[in-house]
């Protein structure tokens, strides 16, 4: 397993700026988290994969910018709008795999609802993006996300049942704690569908801490996902507001490295 960071750790700088100091700070595997349209192009893509090749870093994932729309043109019930919102989801995975990531992380849908859409309507959409993801050779992975259907380990499971081997899961250790759940609870259930995880760290002064800043069991984590035979890799993911982040980003990566 490598350790990288996501590009989302310095929003709102520009994602292809943001990557460069990913980059610069030594990670060898990095997510791009995308933030408009115009950066799903092949010329900017292409660009992007190029810088990363030259400097030998791999990117394994990406994170549309679309979430916040998700809810209701995804996975909302009027068929027209998701009929005119899926191209963007085809240019994502299209432009994951141009930067050579296997993995399109989705948030989905709300777990308060206006109006009452079955679960079968949810896992049915979810398994359209899957196949759309799979023409590009990208798996498309439902993240554990608070305040989202995902956030409930129950509504996990029984995603998992309904769509079977092509269920695929990127677990978030803040996420987690601010749904409630102890994360190895979420760990222990699902490692074996677990194919990307986001790192963070928490503690009694917040959930979204640097790793190393706080408690968390990072050895407890590696060794439950080793055992499990994890072939996927690990991303820091905090948020900039309050941090320094590339001193922060800089100790966390001294941290793994000491693990």
């Amino acid at each position: 397993m490598k350790i990288g960071a996501s590009t989302a750790c310095f929003y709102p700088l520009e994602t292809e700026k943001a990557l460069d100091r990913v980059m610069d700070l030594g990670f060898g595997v990095a997510e791009v988290f995308f933030n408009s349209s115009s950066e799903l192009e092949d010329a900017f893509t292409a660009e992007m994969k190029k810088h990363a090749d030259d400097r030998g870093v791999h990117i394994v994932s990406v994170h549309p910018f679309s979430s916040f729309i998700e809810n209701t043109c995804i996975f909302g019930e009027y068929q027209r709008r998701y009929d005119d919102f899926i191209d963007l989801y085809k240019q994502h995975f299209h432009a994951a795999a141009v930067l050579g990531a296997d993995i399109a992380v989705i948030h989905g849908g709300l777990a308060v609802q206006k109006r009452d859409i079955p679960e079968e309507h949810y896992f049915e959409r979810f398994a359209s993006l899957i196949e759309l993801g799979k023409q590009e050779g990208v798996r498309v992975c439902q993240e554990n996300v608070v305040r989202f259907r995902s956030q409930s380990l129950d509504f996990l499971k029984r995603m998992r049942a309904v769509i079977g081997d092509d269920f695929h899961m990127v677990f978030d250790i803040k996420q987690a704690v601010r749904s409630g759940y102890d994360p190895f609870e979420i760990v222990d259930e699902m490692k074996n569908e677990i194919v990307h995880l986001h790192l963070s760290d928490n503690s009694a002064d917040g959930d979204c801490l640097p790793p190393g800043r706080g408690t968390f069991d990072f050895e407890r984590l590696f060794d439950t996902m080793n055992g499990a035979g994890y072939q996927g890799n690990a991303v820091i993911e905090i948020y900039s507001k309050g941090l320094e982040v590339e001193n922060e980003l800089k100790f966390s990566k001294e941290y793994f490295d000491r693990l």
